[in-house]
């Protein structure tokens, strides 16, 4: 995962939003329903609506981003049988949290991915984001860890990279880069695309998305000193450079 040739979703035109994607392996309607009765068992408010902006214009309406609290959540239909889910955290939607626990509640597969360019220490950038490629694929089940069915990621810890490769082996995994001698190669971002692929799941095509969306907003309790910012303002203040990584 070098500098250059980073496969990303709109060329991160819409980063941090789409830098972390979720995934269940339900219909548009079933998704929905399924949020929406779990925020009503959690929040007195909720309002669900079905925009018409189409894709990649609808992830505008999760502004503005939040810290600590994701009161709006963004659900789109993907292909045949898939979903995405995408929500207003500040630093990237929280695809882990929301769909770990939603494949046990809907009883379905789901999946969550990360991919972000690797910016911190580059000369003329003051703090940068440190690199991922993350593939996390959960059952409806209990597994060893959770409801991890298979994690495979190159991550950047702060110190160094390192790469880890958890749970049940899937047939289409290209083991064989596993081995390579730098560690950011072990998995790419190439690879993650091909994994989604053999999934159902053109992660970085935005044909592939919408145009059918459902959006969910609930009367979640913010923090007084809680960050709240425009996408512009996060891209700036996390350094963001749509199309540099192309």
């Amino acid at each position: 995962m070098g500098a250059y040739g980073l496969r990303t979703l709109l060329s991160e035109r819409f980063a941090p939003i789409t830098s972390s994607i979720g995934f269940l392996e339900l219909s548009l309607e079933e998704a929905a329903q399924g949020l929406e009765s779990w925020r009503r068992s959690l929040y007195p408010d909720v309002t669900v609506s079905h925009p018409t902006d189409g894709f990649p214009d609808v992830l505008g309406r999760l502004q503005p981003l939040t810290g600590g609290a994701r009161p709006r959540e963004l659900l789109i239909r993907v292909g045949r049988g898939w979903t995405a889910y995408f929500d207003n955290s500040l630093r990237g939607t929280d695809a882990v949290s929301a769909i770990g626990y939603l494949s046990t509640r809907l009883l379905c597969q789901g999946l969550a991915i990360d991919v972000v360019p690797h910016t911190a220490g580059a000369s003329g950038v003051r703090h940068g984001r440190m690199g991922a490629v993350q593939f996390e694929l959960y059952g409806p089940l209990q597994t060893e860890f959770l409801n991890y069915v298979r994690t495979v990621s190159v991550v950047f810890d702060g110190d160094r990279w390192r790469f880890t490769a958890t749970g049940t082996e899937q047939p289409f995994e290209e083991t064989e880069a596993y081995q390579a001698r730098r560690v950011r190669d072990r998995f790419t971002s190439e690879m993650l695309e091909r994994y989604c692929r053999a999934l159902g799941i053109e992660v970085f095509d935005p044909r592939s998305y919408g145009p059918e969306a459902v959006f969910v907003e609930s009367a979640v309790p913010m923090a007084p000193d809680g960050l709240v910012m425009t996408l512009q303002e996060v891209q700036e203040w996390l350094e963001i450079a749509p199309g540099q990584f192309d």
